[in-house]
């Protein structure tokens, strides 16, 4: 198993757009700072910063990328042949995958708030310090914290339908597609859902509900009302549909035809 996860490591790190997308969203999120900086009297740099100075919003596209097209791929162009030919099974190969983009999205993560802690102090540390009382009783550095992990989480379960989802797609854009029109469509869906909610008190259990972790981190009060499910319940619900998801997931790869 380390074998695998160290060539899949391998295969990422030397693929161009590995380190073109990690470039660009440093440079995106210096520009969203400086750009903040400077309009300081129109824009909150309190908030971008809990946000990761856009930051997160990105690791999701790159996240989405990643994941489909590390299985679309060696499918595309055949090259998961040669694994199943050195006698590894199907699960290890497909585990490895998992483990290999798991490494990849908590790199990017502990990146991203290191990298807006830099900027934080650098361009906004007279405006405000990570010890401040951000809302809710929780510092500029616990609500940042609990914003990744909520997210973090979140972002576990788009993946693991986008891993699902790759397994039935033949070409790596046509997985790609799929996934980033998912991510928007279950955005707009989950808001739906609140209505939906009102009357069919069941549905607080359907996966659109939790992707609004994030914000009930951070505004237990409001969104519990919300979601009608406590924060323990949102963190434990994320948790069951990440492992339903890989499951089907898993099952779909081992019956799918070389």
């Amino acid at each position: 198993m380390f074998t695998l996860v160290k060539q899949e490591l391998f295969k990422l790190i030397h693929k161009k757009s590995t380190v073109i997308l990690a470039i660009l969203q440093l440079v995106l999120m210096i520009a969203l700072a400086a750009f903040a900086k400077a309009n300081s009297t129109s824009i909150d740099s309190k908030t971008i910063f809990i946000s990761g100075f856009g930051g997160l919003g990105w690791i999701v596209f790159i996240m989405i990328t990643a994941c489909s097209s590390i299985i679309a791929m060696e499918f595309q162009y055949g090259t998961i042949k040669e694994l199943f030919y050195r006698r590894y099974s199907r699960g290890m190969v497909l585990i490895s995958k998992w483990l290999t983009m798991l490494l990849y999205s908590i790199v990017y993560y502990v990146a991203t708030f290191l990298i807006s802690l830099i900027l934080q102090l650098i361009l906004f540390s007279g405006d405000f310090n990570l010890t401040d009382i951000y809302q809710n009783n929780y510092s500029y550095l616990a609500a940042a914290g609990l914003t990744y992990l909520g997210n973090f989480l979140v972002l576990w379960l788009l993946l693991s339908l986008v891993l699902l989802l790759a397994n039935i797609f033949k070409t790596t854009a046509a997985a790609i597609t799929v996934g980033i029109i998912g991510y928007f469509a279950t955005s707009i869906i989950s808001t739906i859902m609140f209505a939906l909610m009102t009357k069919w008190e069941w549905l607080k259990w359907n996966p659109f509900n939790m992707l609004n972790l994030p914000n009930q981190m951070l505004n237990g009060k409001i969104y519990k009302l919300l979601t009608m499910l406590s924060t323990q319940e949102m963190v434990i619900g994320n948790l069951v549909y990440i492992v339903i998801f890989l499951g089907l997931g898993f099952l779909a790869f081992r019956r799918r035809n070389v």
